[in-house]
């Protein structure tokens, strides 16, 4: 029996005003992340896979299907590849209400066999447009705008879902209570997402592998976590706001605090944050600053920081500006990146192996959802 063709086999060469983007990429993540400055290129990867282009060379195939290929001819007008694409900008009707929008792809979503009825349900429902639906577009705000942009891709019923940017434009509160309809989209409608941003929070959130472009040039793919801690990548993610994005589960609401519940299934750690909003078994979404945890080498005391937890380091490196750290959360936690200087690992005599504990304050914790 065959094995299934990777939802992505890219090999592109596209000549741009200052140099040429050349990226190679062949897997299946169903979400997969382009990291980079801005400049560097992301934006024309993306109109590439929807088609927007018409000077590049190479291939391109989705799920084995080729989209282009220069040496065979072979080059997919837009239309037929079936993608939803989500610019910076919206590109919204502005002189239309929500739903008008939101029904602007039908026509498609019908012709490849879908129920529009169903489909337009499921996406009012998931991003929370019910009351919006008869608001016109100029009126929204910038968060309610990037909702309906979504969710009109979404109601096309695309193969593949394409987001340039999708919280760029908005301030880092609004930021937060956006990410976590993302987050729904990904896991309710299960439709393959390529998310391009400057923000490694967001990808850390989103994707399942990232890639990192530096002047249309591949320096770096993998898990998140890898990505954004590898020296030469880590000063890129952290002008954007390096953290640990964990998962986690509501174990105990207090008055202003809650207990989470983090790293595999199973695990027993815990961590102590401010109040999710979430009830007990709900799933939720949190992250601390590379640079808000500290390490000790013997087990703290008479602390006010609430969260301790007990780990081993795994790894250790120069990232430029900083000394990274590595550390295997022990009893089935995750693994956490923690900033240090030289000083301090040569204080404390760090070594690959080293037992240790992570200390953080429990404000020091934010909650994406």
């Amino acid at each position: 029996m065959s094995a299934s063709p990777p939802i992505f086999d890219i090999d592109l060469k596209i000549p741009l005003q200052e140099f040429n983007l050349e990226l190679a990429y062949s897997g299946s993540p169903r979400s997969l992340g382009l990291f980079g400055v801005s400049g560097s290129g992301k934006t024309t990867f993306l109109e590439c896979l929807a088609g927007l282009r018409r000077r590049e060379f190479g291939q391109v195939a989705f799920e084995g299907e080729p989209w282009l290929d220069s040496t065979k001819g072979i080059r997919i007008k837009s239309r037929y590849r079936n993608v939803g694409y989500v610019a910076q900008d919206h590109l919204l009707f502005p002189r239309r209400d929500v739903r008008s929008n939101l029904e602007a792809g039908k026509k498609r979503l019908l012709e490849n066999g879908l129920n529009f009825e169903e489909v337009f349900r499921n996406v009012i429902s998931i991003l929370e447009l019910e009351t919006l639906l008869d608001r016109k577009v100029e009126l929204l705000s910038g968060g309610e705008r990037q909702r309906v942009a979504l969710g009109r891709a979404l109601c096309s019923g695309p193969r593949l879902l394409l987001l340039d940017e999708p919280l760029a434009s908005l301030d880092t509160g609004l930021r937060l209570r956006i990410l976590p309809y993302l987050m729904k989209v990904r896991d309710a409608f299960r439709i393959p997402m390529v998310v391009v941003s400057h923000n490694p929070l967001e990808l850390q959130a989103l994707c399942d592998e990232v890639l990192v472009v530096s002047r249309g040039r591949l320096i770096g793919k993998g898990s998140p976590d890898e990505v954004f801690s590898a020296a030469g990548v880590f000063e890129l993610a952290k002008d954007g706001g390096f953290e640990n994005v964990l998962t986690g589960t509501v174990l105990e609401c207090n008055n202003r605090t809650d207990t989470v519940s983090i790293g595999e299934t199973g695990g027993s750690v815990s961590i102590r944050v401010p109040t999710t909003g979430e009830e007990v078994g709900q799933r939720v979404f949190c992250s601390i600053a590379s640079g808000d945890a500290i390490l000790s080498v013997q087990e703290p005391a008479g602390l006010s920081a609430r969260n301790c937890l007990q780990g081993k380091v795994e790894a250790i490196f120069d990232s430029g500006s900083s000394i990274l750290s590595r550390v295997e959360v022990l009893e089935g936690g995750p693994a956490m990146i923690v900033e240090l200087t030289q000083d301090a690992v040569d204080d404390l005599k760090l070594a690959i192996g080293s037992d240790v504990y992570i200390i953080f304050k429990t404000n020091s914790v934010r909650i994406l959802v």
